[in-house]
């Protein structure tokens, strides 16, 4: 196996340093670019997001879910949805989401990959991006 291709996106690495609320609506977190050399490869994208959910509903379902996609040339080629962790009544609820996607056999030449992120149940409570919020990629053969 050799390593072909690096990149990452970083908009923190550090917790409490951001403060990006989300919607019912995507929004665009993370951006990047990598370039396949050849035909024959792998892909392995791994994504961290700290976040908090504030205003939490009394009423059930009483959490409000992340979901993250990462786009690839603006198709979605991998996504998951967490439901906020339930801690009593103590707010911020503190969430630390990380996963990884491996895509296999993509075309060769330069593909912009996109991390989004929204808020699937916005009345249940606020979910904001606080960090760390970064994305990295590799391409292998």
């Amino acid at each position: 196996m050799a390593l072909l291709d690096y990149n990452r996106s970083i908009l923190t690495n550090f917790a409490y340093s951001s403060a990006i609320v989300l919607t019912g609506t995507d929004q665009l977190i993370l951006e990047f670019g990598l370039f396949v050399p050849q035909p024959q490869n792998f892909i392995e994208l791994l994504t961290t997001i700290g976040w908090i959910v504030t205003n939490v509903s009394i009423s059930e379902p009483d959490q409000p879910i992340l979901e993250l996609t990462i786009q690839q040339d603006g198709v979605v080629v991998a996504s998951i949805n967490q439901e906020s962790i339930e801690d009593g009544g103590d707010t911020p609820l503190e969430n630390l989401t990380t996963f990884q996607a491996v895509l296999t056999n993509v075309l060769s030449g330069h593909h912009v990959y996109q991390l989004f992120a929204r808020n699937l149940q916005p009345a249940q409570g606020t979910i904001t991006i606080i960090g760390p919020a970064n994305i990295s990629g590799k391409v292998i053969s």
